[in-house]
């Protein structure tokens, strides 16, 4: 449905999705030089999602099922903004379903890290947020 977030779909079918976005965005002139749709990293996902928040949660430390799509509270998938956005407007970022990363997985240098960079290549692509079926500590 139109309402719905977009389902069953590989992480090399929305890169794909981007670089047509982008060639279609530069050729209507809709696009700023040396810009690109891409996904976030894992870090720029974390920083939306939480908004400017401290807590484990962008609502507080904890979760119920009114705050988020999970746990099997609806037992599927909900319209998009069902749930209250976080302080920046985005929503559904905990449950739901699993949004990509532009990050393979990998370990991160140890010490404080300012926009870290997951590996470029690999098998597994970094999913966050969770989904409808998992339970709440999944959802961080």
């Amino acid at each position: 449905g139109s309402t719905l977030p977009v389902e069953k779909v590989s992480w090399h079918d929305v890169m794909k999705f981007c670089e047509k976005l982008t060639q279609t965005e530069k050729a209507a002139g809709r696009l700023p030089k040396g810009h690109v749709y891409t996904l976030p990293t894992e870090a720029q996902w974390e920083y939306a999602c939480r908004a400017g928040t401290t807590t484990a949660y962008s609502f507080g430390d904890t979760m119920n099922p009114s705050q988020a799509n999970y746990g099997s509270n609806v037992r599927k998938t909900t319209p998009v903004g069902t749930y209250t956005s976080n302080a920046w407007g985005f929503h559904d970022l905990h449950g739901n379903v699993w949004e990509w990363c532009s990050d393979g997985y990998g370990t991160y240098p140890r010490g404080s890290l300012m926009d870290p960079l997951g590996l470029s290549v690999g098998r597994e692509r970094v999913k966050r947020g969770g989904g409808w079926s998992l339970s709440g500590k999944l959802m961080r």
